[in-house]
Protein backbone atom coordinates (compact mmCIF):
# COMPACT_ATOMS: atom_id res chain seq x y z
CA UNK A 1 0.00 0.00 0.00
CA UNK A 2 1.11 3.57 -0.42
CA UNK A 3 3.16 4.75 2.57
CA UNK A 4 3.62 1.28 4.08
CA UNK A 5 7.38 1.85 4.26
CA UNK A 6 8.59 -0.08 1.19
CA UNK A 7 11.26 2.43 0.15
CA UNK A 8 12.37 3.08 3.73
CA UNK A 9 12.77 -0.59 4.64
CA UNK A 10 14.10 -1.60 1.22
CA UNK A 11 16.91 0.94 1.51
CA UNK A 12 17.70 -0.06 5.12
CA UNK A 13 17.81 -3.76 4.26
CA UNK A 14 19.98 -3.17 1.21
CA UNK A 15 22.42 -1.07 3.24
CA UNK A 16 22.55 -3.61 6.08
CA UNK A 17 23.35 -6.44 3.65
CA UNK A 18 25.46 -4.44 1.15
CA UNK A 19 22.96 -5.13 -1.61
CA UNK A 20 21.88 -2.97 -4.52
CA UNK A 21 18.63 -1.10 -3.85
CA UNK A 22 16.22 0.06 -6.54
CA UNK A 23 13.07 2.05 -5.86
CA UNK A 24 10.88 1.15 -8.85
CA UNK A 25 8.97 4.45 -8.84
CA UNK A 26 12.22 6.40 -8.85
CA UNK A 27 13.64 4.17 -11.60
CA UNK A 28 10.54 4.64 -13.79
CA UNK A 29 10.64 8.41 -13.27
CA UNK A 30 14.33 8.52 -14.22
CA UNK A 31 13.87 6.37 -17.31
CA UNK A 32 10.80 8.31 -18.47
CA UNK A 33 12.26 11.73 -17.52
CA UNK A 34 9.03 12.61 -15.73
CA UNK A 35 7.54 12.39 -12.26
CA UNK A 36 5.13 9.60 -11.38
CA UNK A 37 2.34 12.20 -11.12
CA UNK A 38 3.18 13.50 -14.60
CA UNK A 39 3.22 9.96 -16.02
CA UNK A 40 -0.22 9.26 -14.52
CA UNK A 41 -1.49 12.54 -15.98
CA UNK A 42 -0.05 11.77 -19.43
CA UNK A 43 -0.91 8.08 -19.74
CA UNK A 44 -3.52 7.30 -17.08
CA UNK A 45 -3.07 4.48 -14.61
CA UNK A 46 -3.10 1.78 -17.32
CA UNK A 47 -0.37 3.46 -19.35
CA UNK A 48 1.69 4.05 -16.24
CA UNK A 49 1.33 0.40 -15.16
CA UNK A 50 2.50 -0.79 -18.60
CA UNK A 51 5.63 1.33 -18.29
CA UNK A 52 6.14 0.22 -14.71
CA UNK A 53 5.92 -3.43 -15.77
CA UNK A 54 8.38 -2.86 -18.63
CA UNK A 55 10.94 -1.41 -16.22
CA UNK A 56 10.31 -4.09 -13.58
CA UNK A 57 11.12 -6.73 -16.21
CA UNK A 58 14.16 -4.72 -17.27
CA UNK A 59 15.48 -4.53 -13.70
CA UNK A 60 14.89 -8.25 -13.08
CA UNK A 61 16.52 -9.19 -16.38
CA UNK A 62 19.57 -7.01 -15.78
CA UNK A 63 20.18 -7.97 -12.14
CA UNK A 64 23.67 -9.38 -11.85
CA UNK A 65 23.20 -10.46 -8.25
CA UNK A 66 20.92 -10.06 -5.30
CA UNK A 67 18.98 -6.79 -5.37
CA UNK A 68 16.28 -5.27 -3.19
CA UNK A 69 13.45 -3.69 -5.17
CA UNK A 70 10.81 -1.49 -3.56
CA UNK A 71 7.86 -1.53 -5.91
CA UNK A 72 4.83 0.73 -5.89
CA UNK A 73 1.74 -0.43 -4.03
CA UNK A 74 -0.08 -1.16 -7.28
CA UNK A 75 2.78 -3.01 -8.98
CA UNK A 76 1.91 -6.54 -7.83
CA UNK A 77 -1.75 -6.01 -8.76
CA UNK A 78 -1.16 -5.32 -12.47
CA UNK A 79 -1.20 -8.16 -15.02
CA UNK A 80 1.12 -10.99 -13.98
CA UNK A 81 3.52 -8.83 -11.93
CA UNK A 82 3.07 -10.74 -8.67
CA UNK A 83 3.96 -14.03 -10.38
CA UNK A 84 6.87 -12.36 -12.16
CA UNK A 85 8.18 -11.01 -8.86
CA UNK A 86 7.72 -14.34 -7.07
CA UNK A 87 9.51 -16.27 -9.81
CA UNK A 88 12.42 -13.80 -9.77
CA UNK A 89 12.91 -13.62 -6.02
CA UNK A 90 11.32 -13.34 -2.63
CA UNK A 91 8.32 -11.05 -2.19
CA UNK A 92 7.65 -9.39 1.15
CA UNK A 93 4.33 -7.68 1.85
CA UNK A 94 4.50 -4.88 4.41
CA UNK A 95 1.04 -5.04 5.96
CA UNK A 96 0.04 -1.68 7.43
CA UNK A 97 -3.37 -0.79 8.81
CA UNK A 98 -5.22 2.25 7.51
CA UNK A 99 -4.55 4.49 10.56
CA UNK A 100 -0.82 3.89 10.16
CA UNK A 101 -1.00 4.59 6.40
CA UNK A 102 -2.92 7.81 7.09
CA UNK A 103 -0.28 8.90 9.58
CA UNK A 104 2.52 8.14 7.12
CA UNK A 105 0.68 9.96 4.32
CA UNK A 106 -0.17 13.14 6.20
CA UNK A 107 2.58 15.12 4.47
CA UNK A 108 2.73 13.36 1.10
CA UNK A 109 -0.74 12.27 -0.06
CA UNK A 110 -0.98 14.97 -2.73
CA UNK A 111 2.24 13.72 -4.35
CA UNK A 112 0.67 10.27 -4.89
CA UNK A 113 -1.50 10.18 -8.01
CA UNK A 114 -3.90 7.46 -6.88
CA UNK A 115 -4.63 9.38 -3.67
CA UNK A 116 -4.88 12.92 -5.00
CA UNK A 117 -8.29 14.52 -4.55
CA UNK A 118 -9.98 11.41 -3.16
CA UNK A 119 -11.93 13.10 -0.36
CA UNK A 120 -12.01 10.98 2.78
CA UNK A 121 -8.57 9.39 2.59
CA UNK A 122 -9.38 6.74 5.20
CA UNK A 123 -12.40 5.49 3.24
CA UNK A 124 -10.38 5.50 0.01
CA UNK A 125 -7.48 3.57 1.59
CA UNK A 126 -9.88 1.00 3.11
CA UNK A 127 -11.38 0.39 -0.36
CA UNK A 128 -7.96 0.22 -2.02
CA UNK A 129 -6.68 -2.22 0.58
CA UNK A 130 -9.78 -4.40 0.23
CA UNK A 131 -9.25 -4.50 -3.54
CA UNK A 132 -5.54 -5.36 -3.34
CA UNK A 133 -5.22 -7.51 -0.21
CA UNK A 134 -5.80 -10.89 -1.90
CA UNK A 135 -2.91 -10.15 -4.27
CA UNK A 136 -0.65 -8.85 -1.50
CA UNK A 137 -1.27 -11.98 0.56
CA UNK A 138 0.34 -14.09 -2.17
CA UNK A 139 3.74 -12.76 -1.05
CA UNK A 140 6.27 -15.20 0.35
CA UNK A 141 6.42 -13.28 3.64
CA UNK A 142 3.97 -10.91 5.34
CA UNK A 143 5.31 -8.49 7.93
CA UNK A 144 3.08 -6.35 10.14
CA UNK A 145 4.57 -2.88 9.80
CA UNK A 146 3.87 -1.93 13.41
CA UNK A 147 6.16 -4.80 14.50
CA UNK A 148 8.95 -4.48 11.91
CA UNK A 149 12.59 -4.20 12.84
CA UNK A 150 15.71 -4.85 10.81
CA UNK A 151 15.91 -8.22 12.59
CA UNK A 152 12.75 -9.38 10.75
CA UNK A 153 14.51 -8.77 7.46
CA UNK A 154 17.77 -10.33 8.63
CA UNK A 155 15.96 -13.61 9.19
CA UNK A 156 14.30 -13.45 5.76
CA UNK A 157 17.43 -12.36 3.87
CA UNK A 158 19.49 -15.10 5.52
CA UNK A 159 17.11 -17.70 4.14
CA UNK A 160 16.88 -16.06 0.70
CA UNK A 161 20.45 -15.12 -0.25
CA UNK A 162 21.61 -17.51 -2.90
CA UNK A 163 18.21 -19.14 -3.33
CA UNK A 164 17.52 -17.29 -6.59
Amino acid sequence: MPAAGKSHWGDRVAQAWSLQFIDLDQYVAEQEHASISALFAMYGEGGFREREQKYLKQIIGAAAGDVVIACGGGTPCFAENMQLMKSAGTVIYLDADVPQLLNNLKDSAEARPLLKGKGDMGVHLEALLAKRKSIYQQAHFILQTKDISIINFDEIITTCIGRH
